[in-house]
């Protein structure tokens, strides 16, 4: 995973399993995502300046590229419940090309298309769609289930022809034997590129259904796009602006994707980006902002290697050319510290490490990532289809190949011989699984960790270590434990921004005292 939120590991992570790479990730693109290959989701970059716990806190695992079980398996364990839903992820891999920092799962297709190559991208765009179609045919249920978000991730989405996007979501809404239906409210959001796509082509993405946008903007400034490796420029963001304006109107709901930490980025261009992003009209009513991460593998690894502050990365990046230095972790911990303060000062609700929601309507409605908060969730399930793609349903993990034909063929089991994708690669968590999971994810949140509900489900020990292994936050003030009559435990929270900044450590320390009960 190459963009993480403001958690940055700097050793091995535990081999803790999404909700996203993720971007997710995720993990884990844009808006955090996506449920393998996405961002996510360890700890801020000011733990790098301390010395760091035994084991380090990672949610978006890579999805496994062998092993993984079919969607047929998946339907057996898939059951209606009236407190429930569920959202789908569907990874779209097409770039036009990989980015300085991008280790997802991506089929680059180039930026200009020849007749030649428009060709090969149908033919390898159709066999894509069928084995997406194929995976959605294999998931059966008695009654339809209900979904509270859709996510076209990738990848670039917007570069996927418009058929193929509506079959797909034919094939998940409106067929006879979909096996979803979306809840009235429910969010279907579409990632998208500036400079991907025209004003027709944005019409029709409503039309299919889509009613959010998630925009990868990243930067406003085109040098630093450059050396990330970005095809477009400052000039597509506003031109895609204005398109969302005239399709969704002037209360268009929209998220975009900011990344710090980038080679280059000073303090005072974090600052203009932040205050760039708030200027957009219409304003954006998401944000997510992400930490570079650099990746073994990527063009960044090559220039900088693993090591942000060390006399050898800097002395890298003098070796090629004009390539700037990395900011510094006291940097990176500076623009995480200044844009959670600057977007509050401008109403955005600083809901997750990484997101944040405006907050200026003063009627009820609440912009946070309904598909990301499913990932955050107590009762956490989502379904996932396409290549990298990693479903949790019920505590059954679904992971599918990384490799374009590893995956096509993986999913043509599915119809010809569903047995042969169900047993190998099972993962099913058990209660200990599921509380790591939970504490991790709620931690990371504003709304923090229900005391009350861990004890209803795994039992007042586990809610002893948990409060065991927050301690530190306490004693630092780094965290905040709130109790009331209706919830007798209480909840326990990250303070913002330094309680987020620390959690790499924070929740090590409870996930210590959890496993040592395990």
């Amino acid at each position: 995973m190459a963009i993480l939120p403001y958690d940055c590991l700097e050793t091995q992570p535990l081999e803790r399993k999404p909700p996203g790479s993720y971007r997710f990730g995720l993990l884990a693109g844009e808006d955090n995502p996506h449920p393998t290959q996405h961002r996510a989701q360890s700890s801020p970059h000011l733990s790098r300046l301390h010395q760091q716990t035994s084991q380090d806190i990672g949610i978006g695992a890579k999805a496994k590229d062998e092993g993984a079980i079919g969607t047929t398996k998946l339907a057996q364990h898939t059951r209606q419940d009236e407190e429930q839903s569920y959202g789908i992820y569907v990874h779209i891999p097409y770039c036009r090309r990989r980015c300085s920092y991008c280790d997802f799962a991506i089929v680059p297709i180039g930026a200009n298309l020849s007749d030649r190559g428009k060709s090969g991208f149908e033919s390898m765009d159709n066999t894509y769609r069928r084995a997406l179609l194929q995976e959605i045919d294999s998931i059966r249920a008695k009654e339809k289930i209900k979904l509270r978000s859709i996510y076209f991730g990738g990848g670039t989405p917007s570069l996927a022809p418009l058929d193929t996007l509506q079959q797909v979501m034919n094939a998940l809404l409106h067929d006879d034997d979909s096996p979803f239906v979306l809840q009235r409210g429910g969010e279907c959001t579409i990632e998208m590129d500036p400079g991907t796509f025209d004003l027709s082509h944005l019409q029709s993405i409503k039309r299919i259904g889509f009613n959010r946008i998630s925009l990868g903007v990243q930067s406003f400034d085109d040098s630093l796009l450059e050396i990330m490796g970005r095809v477009h420029k400052s000039e597509d963001v506003y031109a895609t602006v204005e398109m969302i304006r005239k399709v969704f109107g002037g209360d268009a709901n929209y998220s975009i994707d900011l990344i710090s930490g980038t080679p280059g980025l000073s303090l005072a261009k974090w600052a203009e980006t932040l205050s760039e992003a708030t200027r957009l009209q219409p304003r954006p009513k998401h944000m997510s902002i992400y930490d570079l991460q650099v990746e073994e593998g990527t063009a960044f690894w090559k220039r900088y290697g693993d090591q942000r502050d060390s006399e050898a990365q800097q002395l890298n990046a003098v070796d090629h050319d004009s390539t700037p230095a990395l900011p510094s972790a006291e940097e990176c911990a500076f623009m995480y510290s200044y844009a959670s303060g600057y977007l509050r000062s401008k109403s955005f609700e600083h809901y997750e490490i990484s997101s944040y929601a405006d907050a200026s309507d003063s009627g009820n409605i609440s912009y946070r990532s309904q598909h990301n908060s499913n990932y955050w969730g107590y009762r956490s399930s989502w379904f996932a289809i396409g290549l990298g793609a990693t479903s949790r349903v019920n505590g059954v993990r679904i992971a599918r190949p990384r490799a374009l034909s590893d995956y096509c063929q993986w999913a043509e089991q599915l119809s010809s011989e569903p047995l042969a994708c169900m047993v190998p690669g099972e993962d099913e968590d058990d209660d200990n699984d599921e509380l790591l999971d939970l504490a991790m994810t709620r931690l990371r949140t504003s709304d923090g960790l229900d005391l009350d509900f861990v004890a209803e489900k795994f039992g007042q020990k586990c809610v002893v270590d948990i409060l065991c292994g927050f301690q530190l936050a306490l004693d630092l003030n780094l965290g905040t434990r709130i109790t009331s009559e209706q919830n007798k435990l209480g909840s326990i929270r990250l303070n913002d921004p330094g309680g987020f900044l620390f959690s790499n450590n924070i929740i090590s320390n409870v996930f210590l005292e959890l496993e040592k009960s395990s």
